[in-house]
């Protein structure tokens, strides 16, 4: 077989098993911040999660229609299943369960290697023939087992396979006739309480070392300001925070982790909806709205203003896109229509903390502009409606077609999963060309965290969201 094969490099080996002469060897070969290596790493302690999204199961092979609870339960299972491959911070894939891989020079032949010795949670060696029966085909490729090697196969060229291998969707499990289902991960779980709790344990036989942490306890279901007044009290280590809570969080002395801005602010107009099916009651909207005041003030300058559907570090071209904030040409194009605009309503979801606020201010520039925008929480009424969306991809065409699909947008493109830059931008510009959908902001996902949370050899929080908990210890309080 012709093409390339990749490796593990330098494993990340956790000082369970390894004295103390070991622990000060890596730490000069790694280079943390300073507050993080003050102390050398602590086993032991519970760390205790909140979120706002209820995940109703652990299941890599459901896909819930909540936004929300999809993005949570992809955080949450990370941490119990594992994939063959995962991407680094530049989107390159690494070795996981698979040490290494190589494909024939079509890209169609693919072989992946499965690392030696790992188990599931219930003791179960982890096989070929386990994997494939977990493996969900994506277009037009198989999977099946060979001798200490996972097979996939496809009649079309797959030069994108690792990225898709790499998602959530694709954790490996092992699923007993009873449904019940372990993972290989750094964590298990311990039990659930009404679909509000959720408790893992450290797994002390993980091919990657033993967790710092005994145990993470996640409540859900938890509202941003109860989380906020939890992790006050000392009652919670690590809660979600949105951008208008960075400075507090810092100035009490807290930690901020953030990913990178992957999700989407966006304003869609409503198909069918007589009001806005005018073009320039659209644009007009477009001109009118400051996105340089909201983002500094409302957001606390977190993230980006958005010119594009795609955020610039994924796409590699949203610098060739403009935004333009522009009051007098939008009542410019107010004042030229034949019939004058009646009050549009503005819908926005209620459970996000920072959409009230975004859409206020939206609706009263649109008001400068000579359009009424009554804000409300009832999407089935609305004319507009500003969302929020991640991309269940880091894959630029797998992304956009992602956001074409919310967008009902679909049919106005032609996405390949291989097109090229030129292809995806073109792509990009013919979704927006119409103000069908404004892009508004590019936004990560922010946490707040107790100064006694401390990290090892990676970061807490990964550029793509995911959370390396496996790599957290929480300092011991002095008396």
């Amino acid at each position: 077989m012709t093409g390339f094969t990749r490796s593990c490099g330098a494993p990340q080996i956790r000082p369970s098993r390894y004295p103390v002469q070991l622990l000060i060897l890596l730490s000069c070969q790694f280079r943390y911040p300073a507050a993080e290596s003050a102390t050398r790493p602590r086993y032991g302690s519970t760390l205790r999660v909140e979120m706002q999204a209820d995940v109703r199961r652990l299941d890599p092979s459901e896909r819930p229609t909540d936004a929300a609870e999809a993005a949570a339960k992809d955080k949450l299972e990370t941490l119990v299943f594992e994939r063959l491959v995962r991407l680094d911070e530049n989107g390159r894939a690494q070795p996981a369960l698979a040490l290494s891989w190589e494909h024939d020079a079509a890209a169609k032949r693919w072989v992946f290697r499965l690392r030696a010795g790992v188990k599931f949670h219930d003791g179960t060696t982890l096989s070929p023939d386990k994997v494939v029966a977990s493996l969900r085909p994506g277009g037009a490729w198989l999977a099946s087992a060979g001798e200490g090697a996972v097979v996939i196969q496809s009649d079309l060229p797959e030069p994108d396979l690792l990225p898709d291998l790499a998602h959530p969707r694709q954790s490996i499990a092992l699923r007993r006739d009873d449904g019940t289902l372990w993972g290989t991960g750094a964590f298990r779980p311990a039990g659930s309480e009404t679909g509000r709790r959720l408790a893992l344990t450290a797994n002390e036989d993980y091919w990657g070392g033993r967790p710092f942490l005994d145990r993470i306890t996640i409540e859900m279901g938890r509202a941003p300001r109860d989380q906020m007044l939890d992790l006050e009290l000392g009652k919670a280590e690590f809660i979600e925070i949105s951008p208008a809570d960075v400075r507090t969080v810092e100035q009490r002395g807290m930690k901020v982790w953030s990913s990178a801005a992957r999700d989407t602010i966006a304003l869609v107009f409503e198909r069918g909806r007589p009001a806005v099916e005018d073009p320039r009651v659209r644009q007009a909207i477009a001109f009118s709205i400051d996105c340089a005041a909201i983002h500094n003030v409302r957001l606390q300058r977190q993230g980006e203003i958005a010119v594009g559907l795609l955020p610039g570090w994924l796409s590699g071209y949203a610098f060739l896109f403009s935004k333009v904030h522009d009051p007098a040409r939008a009542r410019q194009l107010i004042s030229r229509m034949e019939h004058p605009v009646p009050a549009l309503a503005l819908s926005y979801d209620a459970l996000d903390p920072l959409a009230r606020d975004i859409a206020e201010r939206i609706a009263v520039d649109a008001r400068e502009a000579g359009i009424t925008l009554q804000v409300s929480t009832a999407p089935a009424r609305s004319d507009l409606r500003l969302v929020r969306i991640r991309p269940g991809s880091l894959q630029p065409a797998a992304a956009l077609a992602d956001l074409a699909a919310f967008f009902h947008l679909s049919e106005s493109v032609n996405l390949l999963p291989r097109s090229t830059h030129e292809a995806l931008y073109h792509a990009e510009r013919a979704l927006l060309e119409d103000f069908r959908v404004i892009p508004l902001f590019h936004l990560p996902e922010l946490y707040a965290l107790s100064p006694r949370v401390k990290t090892w050899t990676q970061p807490g929080v990964s550029k793509s969201g995911e959370w390396n908990l496996e790599d957290v210890w929480i300092d011991v309080e002095k008396p």
